[in-house]
């Protein structure tokens, strides 16, 4: 199929649905949808050819694609955000694309999958408009901003203030609690001194301290001695 379009219609848009049907893979789906039982319907798409579909599209008019009515599978959520992730603009635009984005998230799979890496350009700017994810009433709009924490923020300049807003969201979601332990044991690795005293003196709730625990003793980038000191921060 020609991906690369200078118009989408309700037309075009059906044959990109027959179109993502014919390069479904029926065992794949099966595996999909036991990771997220019970979570929409999904075609059972490889995140590779996913990805390949989104790149032809962002070469034509992704404007009209974005705007077209989409269907109900999972897929096509993933593939919305891949094409918005895509599209080389200013900041404004970028972040309605991940605001738009971040409300049609319903799994971890389509919160994960997509990563916004032109925000690469635009840290400090994102910065100041964090907390609209990390304080958001969608518990997926806040573990999409602390996935976005992790991705661009674990560093000596911002890692004091990203644990402060790790400490600050006492979440029983959890999704939510995953990303955050997610996110302190990746910082272990990356910033260790001053990730370990966070977790010596810190307000998270035992569900959540304890998966920041277990993922650093899981991490091939800790080393043996400090997957043993975490043991002593468990709740």
């Amino acid at each position: 199929m020609e991906l690369k379009r200078e118009h989408w219609t309700r037309r075009d848009y059906k044959e990109l649905t027959d179109y993502l049907k014919s390069i479904a893979d029926e065992k794949y789906k099966a595996f999909s949808d036991s990771l997220v039982p019970g979570v929409g319907a999904s075609l059972g798409i490889r995140i590779p050819l996913l990805r390949q579909t989104a790149k032809e599209i962002s070469k034509g008019n992704y404007a009209e694609f974005l705007e077209c009515k989409k269907g109900v599978y999972r897929e096509e959520i993933m593939l919305e955000g891949l094409v918005m992730a895509l599209v080389k603009c200013d900041y404004s635009q970028m972040l309605e694309y991940i605001k738009t984005y971040a409300d049609k998230i319903t799994s971890w799979e389509t919160c994960d999958v997509v990563s916004f890496k032109g925000m690469k350009k635009f840290l400090p700017q994102l910065w100041n408009d964090i907390e609209y994810f990390i304080y958001n009433d969608n518990n997926w709009v806040i573990r999409y901003g602390f996935g976005m924490l992790l991705e661009f923020y674990l560093t000596e300049e911002y890692i004091d203030d990203v644990l402060k807003y790790v400490n600050s969201v006492n979440s029983d979601f959890y999704y939510v609690q995953m990303m955050q332990g997610w996110l302190v044991a990746t910082a272990a690795a990356k910033c260790r001194d001053k990730t370990f005293a966070f977790l010596e003196n810190n307000d998270l709730n035992a569900v959540t301290q304890n998966m920041a625990v277990r993922k650093i003793r899981e991490s091939n980038r800790i080393s043996k001695e400090d997957k043993e000191l975490a043991k002593q921060f468990k709740k």
